[in-house]
C-alpha cells in the first residue's frame, strides 16, 4: 500500500498518530490508577529443564517435566482499550486522512489495528515505554505505508551443527547474523494452556538474523539460504527444526512458526570450535555470492547439473536408510559434475580420473581420491542393481578407511568441495570437463584450470 501526496501531508499524518497514541497512554495510565484496568491471570504450559548439558553432541544430557505456569497477562485490557478507541474522535480523523492518502480498503484498516495493537501492548506490559517510543512507532508504520524496507528476521532452531565457541556474531552485506549454542531458555518456551505436546525434537544450535526487506517470504529464503551454506561449509545433516519469523510491518503480516514436523535427529553432525568462527565467516561471506539461487529458492525450478548434485547431497546427507544408498546418492552427485551427458562408455575411469586430476590441484592426494571413487562407484552400482555390500568388501572397506561410515564423509567431502567448486567457476559444463581433460595432458591448460581454482582453494581448503 502506497501513499499519495506523502509530502504534502507527512506532518498532518504524524500529527494525527501522534494525537491517537498520547489518547491511548493517558486512558491506560487513568485505566489503571483508577482500576479500570488491571491485569488477570494466565495459564501456560512449559516444558522445565531438569538436566541440562550441551557438548560435541550438541544437547546430550536432558530431561524435562511438564508444568503450568500462572502470569499475569493484559489480553482482556487490551480488548477493551481497542474496543474504546474505535469510538474516539482521534481514531476517526486519523482513519479518514489514511484513507485519504492511501485510499480505502480492509488493508487501511488492518494496518491501524494493528499499530494500535502494537502502542496498547507496548504501554502495558513496557513501564519504560514513553513518548520516544511512540515516535518511533509512529516513524516506522509511515516506512511501512510508503512501502520502505523494514527490519525482517528469524530465529532458527538448527540440528546437525554443534557450537563449542562463544555465540558467533558476523554480518553479510545488510544481514546481522548469530549462531551460538542452545540454551536451557530455548527449551523452556512458554506456550499458553491448551494441553501438553510431546516434547520436540531438541535443536543442536540456534541461528538468528535480521535484514532490511518487505515480504515474508524473504524471510523464508534466508533460511534457506543459510541452511544451505551450513552444509556446505563442512559435511553435515544440517536442518531446521522449526523457525520463528519477525517483521517490523504492521501492513504486511504473513509470519509465525514454520515447523518441518522433523523427529529423527541429523545423521551426521559437525562441530564449529573457537579455531573455526574466522574460516566460516570468511566462507559465508564468499559463498552466498557464488551460490545459484536455485540451490536454496522456494517452489520448483529448472534443475541443472550443479542443481541435480546439490540435491544428491542432500538425500546423502538427510535421507535415512542403508549406507549404500547414501553412498549411490554422493556418487551420482559427482556423476551429475563430472560425466557428460553423451558419455556411454569407460564412465567410471573418467570419473575417478577427473575428479582426481582436480583434486590433486586442490592439495590433494590423486591417488587416494581416484580409488576412493572407484571404491564408491562400485558400491553405487550394487545399490543400483539390487546388490548389498558383502561381508569381505566391507571388511576391505573398513581395512582401507577405519569404517563405510567414514568412507561415506570422504565421499560427501569430495562432493561438497566439487558443488562449491562449480559454483565458483562461472564455465559451462563441457567445457570445464574438456579443460579437466587437456590438463591431464598438456601444461597450459593444467596452469589455466590451477588459475581457475585459486578464487575457491582458499575456501575449501
Amino acid at each position: 500500500m502506497a501513499l499519495n501526496q506523502m509530502s504534502l501531508t507527512q506532518e498532518d499524518i504524524i500529527k494525527t498518530l501522534r494525537n491517537l497514541s498520547l489518547k491511548i497512554k493517558r486512558e491506560i495510565e487513568e485505566g489503571i490508577s483508577q482500576g479500570m484496568l488491571q491485569p488477570e491471570e494466565g495459564i501456560y504450559s512449559r516444558w522445565k529443564v531438569n538436566e541440562f548439558e550441551y557438548s560435541e553432541g550438541g544437547v546430550t544430557k536432558y530431561s524435562a517435566s511438564g508444568e503450568n505456569i500462572t502470569k499475569k497477562t493484559w489480553f482482556k485490557a487490551s480488548h477493551k482499550v481497542a474496543d474504546s478507541t474505535r469510538k474516539s474522535n482521534e481514531y476517526s480523523s486519523a482513519l479518514e486522512l489514511l484513507a485519504k492518502l492511501a485510499g480505502t480498503g480492509d488493508e487501511i484498516v488492518a494496518g491501524l489495528e494493528r499499530f494500535i495493537e502494537k502502542l496498547i501492548s507496548s504501554i502495558l506490559t513496557d513501564s519504560t515505554f514513553n513518548e520516544v517510543g511512540i515516535e518511533t512507532l509512529i516513524t516506522i508504520f509511515l516506512k511501512d505505508l510508503k512501502e520502505e524496507p523494514l527490519k525482517l528476521g528469524a530465529e532458527v532452531e538448527l540440528d546437525g551443527i554443534v557450537i563449542l565457541a562463544p555465540g558467533i556474531h558476523f554480518k553479510v552485506g545488510d544481514t546481522n547474523i548469530l549462531l551460538r549454542q542452545t540454551t536451557i531458555e530455548d527449551l523452556e518456551k512458554e506456550v499458553p494452556l491448551y494441553g501438553f505436546s510431546e516434547p520436540r525434537l531438541r535443536p543442536s544450535a540456534i541461528l538468528n538474523f535480521e535484514f532490511l526487506g518487505r515480504q515474508a517470504n524473504e524471510i523464508q529464503m534466508k533460511v534457506e539460504q543459510a541452511i544451505t551454506i551450513l552444509r556446505l561449509f563442512r559435511v553435515g545433516s544440517v536442518k531446521a527444526i522449526s523457525y520463528s519469523m519477525h517483521s517490523e510491518s504492521f501492513t504486511n503480516i504473513a509470519l509465525g512458526t514454520l515447523s518441518s514436523g522433523e523427529r529423527l535427529r541429523a545423521l551426521d553432525k559437525y562441530v564449529i570450535t573457537e579455531g573455526d568462527v574466522e574460516n566460516l565467516k570468511k566462507f559465508w561471506q564468499a559463498v552466498v555470492k557464488a551460490l545459484p539461487q536455485s540451490f536454496y529458492e522456494l517452489g520448483e525450478v529448472r534443475l541443472d547439473h550443479k542443481d541435480i548434485a546439490y540435491k544428491r547431497y542432500c538425500d546423502a546427507l538427510l535421507l535415512n536408510g542403508t549406507l549404500e544408498r547414501r553412498i549411490a546418492n554422493a556418487v551420482m552427485g559427482l556423476e551429475s559434475l563430472f560425466l557428460k551427458g553423451e558419455e556411454k562408455q569407460e564412465l567410471v575411469y573418467r570419473l575417478r580420473i577427473r575428479v582426481a586430476k582436480m583434486f590433486a590441484l586442490l592439495g590433494h592426494d590423486p591417488h587416494k581420491v581416484r580409488d576412493t571413487v572407484g571404491d564408491a562407484y562400485e558400491i553405487r552400482s550394487l545399490f543400483v542393481h539390487g546388490g548389498h555390500l558383502a561381508y569381505k568388501d566391507e571388511k576391505k572397506l573398513n581395512t582401507t578407511y577405519g569404517d563405510i561410515r567414514t568412507f561415506l564423509k570422504f565421499i560427501l567431502d569430495y562432493l561438497r568441495i566439487s558443488i562449491i567448486i562449480w559454483a565458483f567457476i562461472k564455465k559451462g559444463k563441457e567445457e570445464l570437463l574438456d579443460l579437466i581433460d587437456d590438463a591431464l595432458i598438456a601444461k597450459d591448460k593444467e596452469n589455466l584450470l590451477n588459475g581457475l581454482l585459486s578464487t575457491a582453494r582458499n575456501i575449501v581448503s
